[in-house]
Formats: C-alpha cells, structure tokens, sequence
C-alpha cells in the first residue's frame, strides 16, 4: 500500500479573517446578539482549531467534486463527497441544465403555485413518480424544505410523530414548527418503536419517520419490521430518502427496492436531489391525493421560490442516465465494501455502516478535528462531524465512497488511514 508523507506545511486555509490571532474579538459580549451557549462553544472551538492550524471546514475547492481535486492550487483526493454515482461533471447532465437556462431562464420568476411552475417541472415530477413507483412527486428547493413542508402540512397539535432516535435536524425543525409532540426510539430497534407505538393515548394520528440510510452512520432502516408495525397500529409511515436514493436497490429506487417492500406501503417518500441526483432539492412522492394536497398546503411550495430550471434539467437527466447506466450502482457498492473492510482492518471503528457513507468514529470533537488535519497534511480531504448533527461524544470523520472512485485513488486514501494512525501513536497493522 501506498504510504503518502505528511506536508506539515500545507496549512488549511483560515476563512475568518484573523480569528485564532485574536481571541477577544470573538469573544460573544456579554448581553450582545450572540451571548447564547452555543456561540460561546463554538467560538472557542473555532478559534483553537484555527489558531493550532486544525480547522479544515468550508475550504473552497478549486474545481468540480470529485475524487481528486484542487484548493489552493494543490492536488487533494476527496473522501467526503456526496457524489455517489460519479455523476457530477457528466457531460449529458451538464447540457440538460444548459439548455434548461436557454430555454426556461435562471430563474421562473415566480413560486410554483402561482407563476413558477414550467413544463419540466412538470415533466421530470412525472419521470420520478413513475421510477420510484408513486402516482405523483413534488419537487422543493431542497431536502431540508421538502421536511419542513410535509410535516408542517399534515400534522398538528393533536397528532403525534415517532421519529427514530437519528433522523435528520431538518426533520426535528419540521416537528417544532408543526407544533406536533414528538416521541423517539432507539435507533433502528422495531421493539423500541413498538413500546413507544403501544402509549398512543389520545393523539388523532401517528407518523413514524425513518431513514433509508441514515446520513451519519451509514447504516439501513430494518424498513419490513417498521412497515409490519405501522400495519398494526394504524399508523403512517415517511421514509427519508436523502442518502438512499439512487444508492440502494437493484437499479437505485430505494430501500423499498433493497428489501423488495412494496412501494406502496410508505405513506410518504422524501428524497433528495443533491446527493446521487447531482443537482439541487428536495422531493416528496406519494399518491396524486397528497400531492395535490401539498401543492395547495405546503407553505414552502407556497410561498418559497420554485426550483430553478437547471436544477431540474440536470435531475431530470441524472435520472435517465441512472436507468441507462446501471453499472454505476456496482461500481459504486464494490468501493464501500472495499473502503469499509480495509478500514475495519486498520483498526478504526465504522460502527454499523452497511451502504456507501461510511463513518470513522472517533469521540470527542478534538479528535475527529486533529485526524481530519492529519490527513488534510497529505492531501486528502475528509470532513469531520461534530455535535449537534451528532450526538455529544460521537464527533466523526464521515466518509462518502462513490463511483468515481478507483483502486489507485483508494489505496492512496487507506495508506492515508494508515499513516496517520501510526502518526498519533498507535500501532501500525499490516493491510493486504
């Protein structure tokens, strides 16, 4: 295996200005607009990190996502994108979103109700449906707003929501803002969401949520349990497909697909279309009932502006080349199984990863910074994760495999793995 050396010297970039050079003047005054606990926390990590040269967020790349990539002018490997099927720089997707901009504009002019809908909006809503096997879809602007809208339109008060113990920020803000009460169960633990199912009391209705692929630990929802479940106490059932999408199943439909669920028995599909879709939004599949419903009672659909019309050009297009290029998909499995097993044997802890996002869990919130800096010195970006999309003492470096990837560029990045294992002090194990 290949063992890069350290460049001690390339240094991540600092885009704050000065902050680790002065550390009162980022210092929230008392009484001032950031005088709350978690500005004080992360003012003070962000200023260690940069003034120690550990601070490797928001470093602007240089060009297109991928494998290798530039910042500042040196050659990095990326191991933290989201680019699952190697589909960002296509040059059929990158002539769908041109021709979307000639035709239909940068912009619609207008929110989806009123002025903003086109005929590709309409078009591509049509194409997904019928791949991900629903009567309709609705797009938003991102996965994050497509939460808030189905929540905050459905559910109140007097009903109840279940979420399983990590879905995503975006789902929990939907809660807040639904006024819904919320309950929770042990990650991916059917018996859990069982107990919590039997204490119904007087709430109207129930909505479990899931993940196809929870985002931070890679692994899958027992998704035919959970569904057996909603059966038999009458509740609804939504899966988050933002990491899932295009990623599982024989041809990338889903978890449903992976499971051989039926479609049908999911009240509500979410998915994104900034992961394997290399575009930007959010969408919603369901029957045309909900759909119709949440065009007309969906706040963001309402009243935020519509998806641009190269964003759906290029989601449009990703998905036909999804349909035409299955081997994707295989290369795209065989590289997380790779990572994953060699990474295992290096000794670090990948918890219960079992699909291309693949965590190295490190603990405390220093130590996922230090390793991240470790192998930013040589060249190899790879993101940490720190509370609160984690819990508290579950910091992480998050690793994305992709089809892009090859053996060369992996066995680069392990001997990355590799070397800075042995850099802090551990023992250096052998790997085939």
């Amino acid at each position: 295996m290949h063992l890069p050396s350290l460049r001690k010297d390339c240094l991540p970039g600092n885009p704050f200005n000065g902050v680790g050079h002065d550390p009162a003047r980022w210092s929230p005054s008392v009484g001032g607009l950031l005088d709350i606990p978690n500005a004080r926390r992360w003012y003070g990590l962000i200023e260690r990190a940069c003034r120690e040269g550990f601070y490797t967020c928001q470093q602007p790349l240089e060009t297109k996502s991928g494998p290798r990539t530039l910042l500042a002018g040196e050659r990095f490997l990326m191991i933290s994108s989201y680019d699952y099927l190697r589909l960002i720089g296509s040059p059929a997707i990158e002539s769908a979103a041109i021709d979307a901009i000639r035709r239909y504009g940068t912009g619609t002019g207008g929110v989806r109700l009123l002025t903003g809908t086109t005929d590709l909006h309409v078009a591509f809503e049509a194409e997904l449906a019928a791949f991900k096997g629903t009567e309709a879809s609705i797009t938003f602007t991102s996965g994050y707003m497509a939460n808030l809208a189905i929540i905050s339109a459905l559910l109140g008060p007097h009903d109840r929501v279940i979420l399983d113990s990590r879905v995503h920020r975006s789902t929990t803000d939907a809660c807040k803002l639904a006024r819904v009460p919320v309950e929770t169960f042990r990650h991916n633990d059917p018996s859990s969401l069982k107990e919590v199912l039997e204490k119904k009391g007087d709430r109207c209705r129930t909505l479990i949520v899931v993940e196809g692929v929870y985002s931070m630990d890679g692994d899958i929802c027992p998704l035919p349990d959970i569904v057996e479940l909603k059966k038999q106490y009458g509740a609804y059932l939504m899966v988050d497909e933002a990491h899932s999408f295009g990623v599982l199943g024989s041809t990338g439909r889903g978890v449903d697909e992976y499971f051989g669920s039926h479609t049908a028995d999911i009240d509500i599909w979410m998915g994104s279309l900034s992961k394997a879709i290399p575009a930007n939004g959010g969408f919603v599949a369901g029957t045309q009932e909900l759909i119709i419903y949440l065009q007309h009672g969906a706040a963001p659909f309402m009243f935020s502006a519509a998806l641009c019309p190269a964003a759906v050009g290029a989601a449009r297009e990703s998905l036909r080349v999804l349909q035409r290029q299955p081997e994707r998909l295989t290369r795209l499995r065989r590289n997380a199984d790779f990572l994953r097993s060699h990474l295992v044997e290096l000794g670090y802890n990948t918890g219960e990863s079992s699909s291309p996002v693949i965590p190295i869990i490190l603990g405390d919130d220093e130590a996922a910074c230090r390793l991240a800096r470790e192998l930013f010195g040589m060249g190899i970006l790879a993101s940490a994760v720190l509370f609160p999309a984690v819990p508290r003492g579950a910091s992480r470096l998050r690793l994305c495999a992709t089809a892009a990837q090859d053996e060369p560029f992996l066995q680069e990045v392990l001997g990355g793995f590799c070397k800075a294992k042995f850099e802090v002090g551990s023992p250096l194990p052998e790997v085939s």
